[in-house]
Formats: structure tokens, sequence, C-alpha cells
């Protein structure tokens, strides 16, 4: 019997994967998140979910799906990850205003003998922000765990001029992309067993 194991403790992406109907268990890894001088956005976030991926399946079962995901900020090359602090989340917020940037979501879904990966991209432009909305979103403690320092599905929607792409990617979980890949890991699955 299959069994899904959602490698995160992200509430965002719990909620996300509950759209979809799907049973799943929960397996929180601990890795190190610390970009490599000169990684590449796109690089860094699949990096990230293989290690998350890789850190969970060494404890599991054969007949097990293993997903994973990671979700970063790419502005004009650089990997903007979530804010250490108060200050980080001004900074990363007064870098985006009125700007468009590049939510980069990370996939991976490893089976025993195989990965399956993807990395799902979606531009987004925030507002001019000024700085009483600046600190006014950064007193909600919203950012504080998000990449980019924002939520969108949260206080900072009313911040967001477009979003070209997959909002659910923007949210930590694109849902279409996702589908296809634990189909296609799931046909390989089938065949190891």
């Amino acid at each position: 019997m299959q069994r899904l194991i959602l490698a995160s403790s992200s509430s965002r992406r719990h909620s996300l994967l509950n759209k979809l109907g799907i049973d799943y268990s929960v397996a929180v890894p601990s890795i190190d998140e610390t970009p490599i001088l000169g990684e590449l956005p796109e690089e860094y976030v699949l990096r990230i979910a293989q290690s998350k991926a890789r850190a969970v399946s060494i404890s599991e079962t054969p007949n097990s799906l293993i997903l994973a995901a990671d979700t970063a900020i790419s502005y004009l090359g650089t990997i903007i990850g979530k804010p250490e602090n108060n200050e980080d989340a001004k900074r990363i917020l007064q870098m985006l205003t009125g700007k468009e940037h590049e939510v980069l979501t990370g996939l991976c879904c490893k089976t025993q003998k195989a990965d399956f990966k993807r990395v799902i991209g979606s531009k987004v432009k925030l507002k001019m922000l000024s700085d009483e909305e600046i600190n006014t979103y950064c007193a909600t403690q919203e950012p504080y765990d998000k990449a980019g320092a924002y939520a969108i599905q949260g206080d900072a929607a009313r911040f967001i001029e477009y979003v070209s792409g997959s909002y659910s990617n923007v949210v930590g979980l694109p849902l279409l992309e996702l589908v296809e890949l634990l189909n296609q890991a799931k046909l390989t699955l089938n065949d190891e067993l």
C-alpha cells in the first residue's frame, strides 16, 4: 500500500494538500537551508526540496512516496528567503515594493528508486508601499516565517498588484504541477512493487 508522506511542518502546505483530498502523514525534516555561495534561486529551491525528501526517506518504508517542497523569492537573481527579524522583514519589503519578483517552488517526489523534481515560478508585483504600510504589516508578525516577508493569502493580499502564474505556488505548493508530479511518481512506485 502506498503511503504519501509530506516532509513539511508548513500549515500552508498542509492546507493546500488537504484541498486535493489526498491522505498523507507528516514527517518534519531537519536540514541546513543555508544557500551555497553563488547558487541560483532555481538551484537552491530544488536542492532544499531534495534534501528535505532525502532526510525523511531514510527512515521510511520502501513503498512510501515522499513529497517535499521549498519556496523562495528571486529578485534580480538573488535568493530572498524568510526574514531573520523585524528589521530584515522591513528591508525585504522595501526592496520588493513596487517591483516584480519571482516566487519559486522546488518540488521533489521521492520513491525508493527515483526522484521526480520540478521548479515552478510565478511572477508577483507588489504595489508601492509606504513606510507606514510596511511598519504596520510587520507589526502583525505575519512576515516572519514567509519567503519574501509576505503572505499573499493573508494581510498582504491587499498589496498585490498582480500574479502571473500559479497562485497556489505563491502560497507554497503549486497544485497543478504537484498532481502531475505525484502521478508520475506513483506510476514508478507501482512498477517497483
